[in-house]
């Protein structure tokens, strides 16, 4: 039971001028009954409250600092401005309480339920908030500096302009919430989840968000400065304006996201999801996309000089008018890509995969071409000078008006390939005494099949009218053919 007197005084205009003049003595308010009553900026420091009833009390701008409030009733209490620093809210309902700007720096809410409260411009750096319940909870602009909330329950939670800095969010479940301009920088984030959530201007520098989920997230103007998002989903996520700056991107998957005026510089994307994605709008700078999935995507025009995209799949690409000099695209799959009149000057493709691609019109001046395949490609007036395609197959390749000048092609197989009006270089000699003979064969060839078929033709004459004259020799023979041609035709 709490002490009589302490009950008494602490509802009195004197109970700051007792505990001035007895510092030492500490409030007995166990089991006190405080429900509605009004204790604005009573003096409650070291307090022990335990199970008091504060249900519905003001206690606006009140020190509760050190206060022992273990198994107090809290539920709908104002403590908007209050000083609760060192309190322990482990376990309590806290429901529906007002706590705006109020400060909470070093007081622990495991596993209490602060399900509908306001703490909009609360203090809660360094706070543990882990196993929480902090549903419908409005931290809109309060400080969670290094805060923890691993392991919390935060659905419709808002935390518009909240500051969490180096805050633990480890797998916490943010679904739909609305963390608009939040400061997320170095935050602890693996695994969370923010499908449909929105982070519009949000800052995440340096933040690790490894396998992260921002399933259709709204980011607009988010900014990802030097954070870890490997291996996160951002499908169908709006990513316009966000900047990606020196970020670890490897094998997150960004189909279907909206890069509208997204930059993307200095990022690694090495496995990268990024099928049928439109790199028309980002502005890309430095980007390495080894091993990424490119299949479909449109890069028309743009600038990936000194890119990586070894043994990337870019089937089907749309490469048109691109600059790739100096781009590594050793072992890439350019199966059927269009890459006509882009630039691939000393570009490396050794081992590429360009089966029906287009390189008509392009620069691959001095490009290394070692064991490619570019086997029915498209290669009209393609410029190869001095270009190393050592063991490389054109095998039924369109090379006509194509410049091998100074080309190393040895070993390489232009076998059914089109060359004329080819440049080729003295080595490759042999390949057009072949295209030559290869022609004069195809020709003979022809010529002997259509002689064949003009004297099949006219054994066919000849016999229909030796028929016709046996016929007219021969009655019986007259009849069945008279016969023949009335029957119903089939």
């Amino acid at each position: 039971m709490a002490n009589a007197e302490h009950a008494r005084l602490v509802l009195l205009p004197e109970w700051s001028r007792w505990r001035a003049e007895n510092p030492r003595i500490i409030p007995d308010l166990v089991e006190a009954e405080f429900g509605g009553q009004k204790l604005r900026g009573a003096d409650l420091s070291r307090a022990i409250l335990t199970r008091a009833n504060l249900v519905g009390a003001d206690l606006t701008g009140a020190n509760l600092s050190n206060a022992e409030v273990e198994g107090a009733f809290l539920s709908g209490a104002v403590l908007d401005g209050a000083n609760c620093s060192g309190v322990r809210f482990d376990l309590l309902e806290v429901r529906n309480c007002s706590l705006r700007g109020a400060v909470l720096t070093g007081a622990t809410f495991r596993g209490a339920d602060f399900s509908g409260s306001n703490l909009a411009g609360a203090n809660l750096a360094q706070v543990n908030l882990e196993a929480a319940v902090l549903d419908g909870v409005n931290f809109a602009g309060a400080d969670l500096t290094g805060a923890s909330l691993r392991g919390a329950r935060m659905d419709r939670a808002s935390l518009v302009g909240a500051t969490l800095v180096g805050a633990i969010i480890e797998g916490v479940n943010l679904a739909g919430n609305d963390l608009s301009g939040a400061d997320l920088r170095e935050a602890e984030a693996t695994r969370v989840q923010l499908p449909g959530a929105t982070l519009v201007g949000t800052k995440l520098w340096k933040a690790r968000m490894r396998e992260g989920n921002f399933l259709r997230a709204d980011l607009q103007g988010a900014d990802f400065d030097g954070a870890d998002i490997s291996h996160c989903t951002f499908r169908y996520a709006n990513l316009e304006d966000a900047r990606f700056i020196n970020c670890d991107a490897q094998a997150a998957d960004f189909r279907d996201a909206m890069l509208l005026h997204t930059e993307l510089v200095g990022v690694q994307m090495a496995a990268a999801q990024l099928a049928g994605v439109d790199f028309r709008s980002p502005k890309l700078g430095r980007l390495s996309l080894v091993r990424a999935n490119l299949t479909g995507a449109t890069f028309i025009g743009c600038n990936l000089r000194s890119f990586r995209f070894e043994q990337a799949r870019m089937e089907g690409a749309d490469m048109r008018e691109v600059n790739l000099e100096g781009a590594k695209l050793d072992g890439a799959i350019l199966t059927g890509a269009n890459l006509r009149g882009s630039r691939l000057r000393q570009a490396s493709l050794v081992g590429t995969v360009a089966i029906d691609a287009d390189f008509s019109g392009c620069d691959l001046i001095l490009a290394d071409l070692t064991n490619a395949d570019f086997t029915r490609a498209d290669l009209r007036f393609t410029r190869l000078v001095g270009a190393n395609c050592r063991r490389a197959s054109f095998r039924f390749a369109d090379c006509r008006k194509a410049d091998f000048n100074k080309a190393n092609v040895g070993k390489a197989n232009f076998w059914g390939a089109l060359i004329g009006g080819a440049q080729l270089p003295a080595s490759a000699i042999h390949w057009r005494i072949g295209r030559v003979i290869t022609a004069i064969l195809t020709a003979s060839q022809r010529k002997r099949q259509q002689k064949e078929k003009r004297e099949q033709e006219r054994r066919i004459r000849e016999t229909v009218r030796l028929v016709r004259e046996i016929e007219e020799k021969d009655p019986r023979m007259r009849r069945q053919a008279q016969r023949s041609a009335r029957l119903p035709q089939p």
